[in-house]
């Protein structure tokens, strides 16, 4: 490839399903290296699995990248002149190309019913071995084959692979080299006349000009197919890199046993899209912490994609939780509440706190689940009225150090949305506590009196509790979380009784003494 190439790149996921992780990186890839080099950053949908592939998923992965700030210059959306980049949109296209290679000789007609094929490979696989075409109707007569067309027969189109090998160069591997004899006369075209994948994803490439293919190396084996048609077509070969698979924590290929493995799932239990970015990149790199923060801008200007290793990436959710919190916590409290604020509107939070809250007690998993129920059925968000939206900004900067994920809002902070109630279990704890009728009591006729409403005044009077009424500091805290929240863990004890506002601390603490009378 000439170094004076204008490079261009393409993502091409297959729409049957919401962008998985993996998928996610070789966009995030794709966009990198073109930005870094001034080229074009293509998106074209792999939709040739009709049993499969969806136009829900389409709009899925085109929401997802929009998200993850993949901005492309040609796609879904975004016309240019190589389109169009929906492969179902493109059959007149790959019978073209057909035509050429058929015409040229490159191709011939194999009228082997399926029956037959499985003899042979049956055969191979008795005696050991991997099963290849065998090439029986590679020297059919020009005649013959005529004759058996006519006579209505089905055909596919299979490659005429030339003797020797076929090299490719990989990025992070050097020179890739397959002995063409392991190939086998591949299939192109299908007996309904439909491309396979290799022969649809080589004229995609080559008319859209792609220059470089950066892809996961689970499409090393396809490879030297793709290259020997990009030969037959007389086209220039790209150059390859294909990064390592991502793995989970058992070293197994990424799959739904590991957890979350989709983008919206993961910002569904409240993780950073920027975050699960970072991660994605930092994968297969050298790390420091300072990094966590870095922007897209940041990843365009220093994240080298050429520098990658070959080794499969492990992908570790307790890392990125922790890579979470750090960056939350890096932010300014006015940041925190917008992104909670948008957060809880996303997964339904202010139309049923309750409902939610529910969720959010079985995990963040179980949230995201219900996230996704919820937007498959198209329920709309309900969107905080006045009063939540600054409870939830009011609340952030209280729950600040304490969240790894914005889903651990919900069970640390989500009581403050709706009206005391208690657990048997919790009712059961605050009636254990040591001398918890007499602190509601106090604590509630003390703050109504306080003459200036905030968190200073507020802690004095909490602290000569115990003393005023001879009972530990820790019972006397314990009683006043579980009597105004009816729960255990809740941000500090202080603030949320500012928080609350008056008339509202002291009714709960009010209520939670009338249970224990």
């Amino acid at each position: 490839m000439p170094q004076d190439s204008h490079i261009r790149v393409r993502f091409a996921p297959s729409p049957t399903g919401y962008l998985h992780l993996g998928s996610a990186r070789t966009g995030l890839y794709n966009y990198i290296f073109a930005r870094q080099h001034g080229g074009t950053f293509i998106l074209r949908i792999e939709d040739t699995d009709l049993s499969r592939s969806t136009d829900e998923a389409i709009v899925q992965i085109v929401e997802s990248m929009k998200e993850m700030g993949l901005h492309w210059d040609e796609g879904p959306g975004v016309p240019g002149p190589h389109g169009p980049y929906r492969q179902t949109e493109r059959h007149e296209i790959y019978r073209d190309y057909a035509g050429r290679l058929l015409e040229a000789g490159h191709l011939y007609p194999c009228f082997c019913t399926a029956e037959e094929l499985e003899v042979e490979r049956a055969a191979a696989q008795a005696a050991g071995g991997g099963w290849v075409y065998s090439g029986r109707c590679r020297g059919l007569s020009a005649d013959e084959v005529r004759r058996r067309q006519a006579a209505g027969e089905p055909f596919t189109l299979r490659v005429r692979v030339p003797e020797g090998r076929t090299v490719f160069h990989d990025i992070l591997r050097g020179e890739v080299g397959f002995d063409n004899d392991t190939l086998g006369d591949f299939i192109v075209v299908r007996s309904d006349g439909s491309a396979t994948y290799n022969l649809a994803v080589v004229v995609d490439d080559v008319t859209m000009e792609i220059t470089h293919v950066i892809r996961g190396d689970d499409h090393i084996s396809n490879t030297p197919k793709q290259v020997v048609i990009y030969q037959a077509l007389g086209a220039a070969v790209p150059e390859f890199l294909h990064m390592p698979l991502l793995f989970g924590t058992d070293r197994k290929k990424l799959s739904k046993r590991h957890g979350a493995t989709k983008l919206e799932q993961l910002t569904a239990e409240g993780f950073l899209v920027e975050v699960v970015r970072n991660y994605l990149c930092f994968l297969s790199a050298e790390f420091d912490e300072t990094m966590i923060t870095w922007s897209l801008d940041d990843l365009v200007r220093h994240f080298d994609v050429t520098g990658l290793g070959t080794s499969p990436s492990i992908f570790d959710p307790e890392k990125l939780r922790w890579m979470n919190g750090r960056y939350l916590r890096a932010m300014t409290d006015e940041w925190l509440g917008s992104r909670l604020v948008e957060y809880l509107t996303r997964v339904g939070f202010y139309g049923d706190p309750a409902g939610v809250g529910e969720s959010a007690a079985r995990g963040a998993e179980a949230l995201a689940r219900a996230v996704e129920e919820a937007e498959a059925g198209r329920v709309p968000p309900v969107c905080p009225n006045e009063e939540q939206d600054a409870l939830t900004r009011t609340l952030a900067p209280l729950v600040h150090e304490k969240l790894d994920l914005l889903a651990d809002f919900v069970p640390m902070a989500g009581w403050f949305f709706r009206p005391l109630e208690f657990a048997p279990e919790a009712l059961e704890r605050l009636r254990g506590t040591a001398g918890a009728p007499e602190t509601l009591a106090a604590a509630a006729a003390g703050l109504r009196g306080l003459e200036h409403w905030d968190i200073p005044d507020i802690e004095t009077l909490v602290r000569e509790l115990p003393q005023a009424l001879t009972l530990k500091p820790k019972a006397v805290f314990a009683a006043l979380r579980l009597g105004m929240s009816g729960q255990s863990v809740t941000p500090g004890l202080f603030e949320s009784l500012w928080a609350l506002g008056r008339d509202n601390a002291v009714a709960r603490l009010e209520q939670a003494a009338g249970l224990l009378a």
